[in-house]
């Protein structure tokens, strides 16, 4: 009876310290995004997504894994790599969120490289599927085009660098810009469909991306202009349907 008695005790005894070793294995340092710095236990990881600590020993809580910048664990032994890895290759995309993107490019044609800007805000339904409206503000030689338009956008891969797909489709405002020909000279210029498909790749910080994208744009549009012809012959005045067509080569920035 005394032998078992000790033996209980023993192992208790030993329990207790295993027990003391894997709280002080799982102690952690967790940073978070916004600076703000947590010390507790961790716990137990409920998914990819989702991280339970505890605070003070008792006050358990959950931690979004995409609010964490950082875990450092502290103690013997060998820590669970697994939290590690969560945090180092977690991406921050921005999903079920709104965004802004600020973009700025260049339009190549066979004649001439002009440029545009272009501003949109959306949503981010999944890494598959986001929505958004645009305007944006494109030169195409003698007249300038101002782009209303929708966008779908997704994502390939869920990672720091996440390359992704998007299509533009809207309507073109166009008026003329300033005649820079002596031979012609452009008295109306009517917008009309604009749409683009293009790819990309976003650089992904914590609260912010940069994006690198490469699209083929179109503009529908109706220009009027006159033919100045030498020698007292008349004038030439010519209606003409224009769809302009271009490589567009961006950098933008989401917020």
């Amino acid at each position: 009876m005394r032998s078992e008695f000790f033996s209980l005790i023993v192992l208790l005894v030993i329990s207790s310290v295993v027990n003391s070793y894997a709280q002080i294995d799982r102690k952690a340092l967790i940073v978070l995004n916004n600076g703000n710095k947590i010390k507790g236990a961790v716990i137990e990881s409920y998914d990819d997504k989702m991280l339970k600590a505890t605070v003070d020993g008792y006050n358990e809580f959950i931690i979004r894994y995409d609010l964490i910048k950082k875990i450092s664990f502290k103690g013997n032994g060998k820590v669970e790599k697994d939290f590690e890895d969560k945090i180092g290759t977690h991406p921050s995309l921005k999903i079920e969120s709104f965004y802004h993107e600020f973009r700025g490019g260049l339009l190549f044609g066979e004649e001439n490289t002009s440029g545009c800007v272009q501003t949109l805000n959306g949503y981010q339904f999944n890494r598959y599927l986001g929505t958004g409206l645009g305007i944006g503000l494109n030169k195409y030689g003698n007249y300038l085009a101002m782009p209303i338009y929708a966008q779908i956008k997704g994502y390939l891969y869920d990672k720091k660098v996440s390359p992704f797909y998007f299509g533009d489709i809207g309507y073109g405002l166009a008026w003329k810009a300033k005649n820079t020909d002596d031979i012609f000279d452009i008295v109306k210029v009517n917008g009309g469909l604009y749409w683009q498909l293009g790819i990309g790749y976003q650089i992904n910080f914590y609260n912010s991306a940069m994006t690198f994208s490469f699209g083929y744009v179109n503009q529908d549009s109706k220009a009027e202009y006159i033919y100045y012809r030498p020698w007292g012959i008349d004038d030439v005045k010519v209606t003409e349907d224009r769809m302009l067509r271009r490589i567009l080569v961006s950098v933008g920035f989401i917020f």
